[in-house]
């Protein structure tokens, strides 16, 4: 009587914790590809189609299951990059579907004119 009580009550705590060690691998997987995006973003000759398709294509190289409906938002200022990568993570307990979101903001490469010294 007592394991049919027990049994389902761990199995669901199991579930709870591999569901937030999903969240946490995608929660990084999604920075690092954000940061990826934002490098590119920030190069001197970056544009933000070719940061969104490193990003993208960083995403699918670490985790390509690991986000559902994920969206990639890429804006550059005339000092910085910023990538934003949402998405769901997938989810293994029912009716629990974690949301992320991860930022990355990387200064851009752009020429300065040199300050001339009054003498």
């Amino acid at each position: 009587m007592q394991t049919v009580i027990v049994a389902p009550v761990l199995l669901l705590m199991l579930m709870f914790i591999v569901q937030f060690a999903l969240v946490a691998h995608a929660q990084s997987v999604a920075k690092a590809a954000a940061q990826q995006g934002a490098s590119v973003a920030g190069r001197y000759n970056g544009t933000t189609s070719s940061a969104k398709a490193e990003t993208i294509r960083y995403l699918d190289s670490l985790g390509p299951r690991m986000l559902t409906s994920r969206n990639i938002s890429v804006s550059r200022s005339p000092t910085d990059a910023t990538v934003i990568v949402t998405g769901r993570v997938i989810s293994l307990v029912p009716g629990i579907h974690p949301r992320l979101n991860a930022t990355a903001t990387a200064a851009r490469e752009r020429y300065v004119h040199p300050i001339e010294e009054a003498n």
